[in-house]
């Protein structure tokens, strides 16, 4: 009976280690979740005395908070599209709109709404999934509007990264959980990029692209 008795102690020890061990790794397996929305122009000459309107980042229907700028201002607008954002800088290099980062939750890419509000046409060109990925290709338009000095492009982009969790279970084994596409978890991305080159009213054409990779 004693032998039994330490048998167990002995395997409940091993089972112990080896749950904490990889509860450890989770560290370098888990990924945080993010969202960015910013503009940007990688002339050399960068358009100065911008004004731009353009969409809000929605998340499931509500609207992103918007940081300040450091230089110029940055407001919420009423427009015939609904509400949009309106910049107004001496220059626009990098500017960061809105941004999150976690890592204690994921961002379901498929099923969490995380856009750009409004887009006024969305096509998907394409789709290919296989046991290891899928991948989207959608066109979108969306309405801004632009004044700056210069001939420039302006790129309006959404970067969305879902994150990624595991759950520890022996060692250096552990087991994919979220966030999923049907059963199978997933970490991916989610990227929204449209062009601005003319100046006034427009609808500014680009690409949304998602890919998910299977964990499984």
């Amino acid at each position: 009976m004693r032998r039994k008795n330490v048998i167990l102690v002995i395997f409940f020890l091993i089972f112990f280690i080896g749950f904490e061990f990889s509860d450890m790794t989770l560290a370098f397996i888990n990924l945080p979740s993010s969202y960015t929305y910013y503009v940007t122009s990688f002339d050399k000459k960068l358009p100065k005395n911008v004004t731009l309107i353009i969409p809000t980042c929605s998340l499931n229907g509500d609207i992103a908070e918007i940081k300040p700028l450091r230089e110029g201002n940055i407001s919420l607008l009423d427009t015939q599209y609904g509400k949009m954002i309106k910049i107004e800088a001496e220059e626009v290099g990098h500017t960061t709109i809105t941004s999150f980062i976690s890592s204690e939750k994921t961002i379901d890419i498929i099923n969490e709404n995380i856009t750009l509000s409004p887009i006024l046409e969305r096509e998907l060109l394409s789709k290919t999934e296989n046991k290891k990925e899928l991948s989207m290709v959608y066109r979108v338009k969306i309405p801004v509007y632009a004044e700056f000095e210069g001939n420039s492009t302006i790129y309006v982009t959404l970067h969305v990264e879902s994150g990624f969790k595991a759950l520890p279970f022996f060692f250096t084994f552990t087991i994919p959980w979220e966030p999923r596409y049907g059963w199978k978890p997933y970490a991916g991305h989610k990227y929204l990029e449209v062009k601005i080159t003319k100046k006034g009213w427009q609808l500014a054409e680009g690409e949304e692209r998602v890919r998910l990779i299977f964990a499984v």
